[in-house]
């Protein structure tokens, strides 16, 4: 029967849960929110601020990323392992592995486009060159556009998972996946639900899931079901639309966070490792400034990946990112 597209899950499989941050992948979000005819919410202005730094070598990847709104071919999604890692390390997983069926993949992914594109073809009819020119093309995106701003998205997401790990640790599996991203996702065991096209229910047959955060998918869930993989769930990271409602804008070449903090900002941060989970009103009385002044300076550190602010109906509630901690535990502020 052809319905809402669920994971199936049984008790072993919610024991298998864990969370990965792939910085590939974020690339590949970033190319299709670039690529796409229209932008995904909330990333409009980012757009046309780092088109203009978009070069040549970045046309493949933008074309492939924009040639469908929801898929890609599977093999540029490896398995992710225990351990972090680096652009390098996936980018090298999902494009240097000579067991990775490249043109199986490929083929798949062209039978669902209404149009040709080059690169899709590059694949088809030479994989190692089109895996060459694939490579350049995201080390040229990626070096362009996001290796400067990486640490304030990677402590975004760092943030999301330290969160959702510790909503499962004080109140169960089920609580996490209740408010993984409810605008897109909802929990009713053994079944997880996810906005997309009607598909028939996946089980996931003991093997768990992997849920990994995004920064860029503004727009929906993504997954990557096969039978070769640990099945994977992308989903937007909480802070992800306060991240581009700020206007966050890329800190520069050398990727520092700008300027001192100042003392009310220092101010704010030992505040909230104290008190973690303050109100703006409540952040206003306890630096003694104007609420309009806190809101300025809760931005500021939201926007250099310091804070995150986190939205329930009318309430706005602030913490530190793990960037943050690491600030105050090396004494900088």
């Amino acid at each position: 029967m052809v319905r809402v597209p669920r994971l199936v899950f049984s008790g072993l499989d919610v024991g298998r849960i864990r969370f990965a941050i792939m910085p590939f992948q974020e690339v590949l979000k970033a190319a299709r929110g670039l690529g796409l005819r229209h932008p995904p919410p909330g990333l409009a202005g980012w757009r046309h601020s780092v088109r203009p730094l978009l070069p040549a070598a970045a046309r493949p990847v933008l074309a492939l990323c924009g040639a469908h709104p929801r898929h890609l071919p599977d093999f540029l999604t490896p398995q992710p392992p225990a351990r972090p890692w680096s652009f390098e390390d996936e980018l090298s997983a999902a494009l240097d592995d000579p067991a990775a069926p490249v043109m199986a993949d490929t083929v798949a992914f062209a039978d669902v486009l209404r149009s040709t594109v080059p690169v899709v073809d590059d694949l088809i009819q030479h994989p190692d060159e089109g895996r060459r020119i694939l490579e350049r093309s995201f080390v040229a995106l990626h070096r362009a556009v996001l290796a400067a701003d990486w640490p304030r998205m990677q402590a975004q997401l760092a943030a999301d998972v330290s969160y959702r790990a510790r909503l499962a640790a004080r109140h169960g599996v089920a609580a996490m996946l209740d408010t993984l991203c409810p605008q897109f996702v909802r929990w009713r065991y053994p079944y997880l639900e996810f906005a997309g096209p009607p598909a028939a229910d996946h089980a996931l047959d003991g093997r768990g899931l992997v849920l990994v955060p995004s920064m860029f998918l503004t727009d929906g869930v993504h997954r990557q079901l096969n039978d070769r993989q640990q099945p994977m769930l992308f989903y937007p990271a909480r802070t992800a639309a306060e991240f581009w409602r700020d206007g966050a804008r890329f800190a520069g070449p050398d990727g520092r966070l700008a300027g001192p903090l100042g003392v009310h900002r220092a101010v704010l941060l030992r505040t909230l490792a104290a008190r973690p989970g303050l109100g703006t009103g409540e952040v206003a009385a306890a630096l003694g400034v104007a609420p309009s002044t806190a809101s300025a300076h809760v931005a500021r550190l939201r926007r250099d990946g310091l804070v995150m602010t986190v939205r329930s109906a009318r309430n706005a509630r602030h913490e530190l990112t793990p960037l943050g901690w690491q600030l105050l535990d090396a004494n900088i502020a």
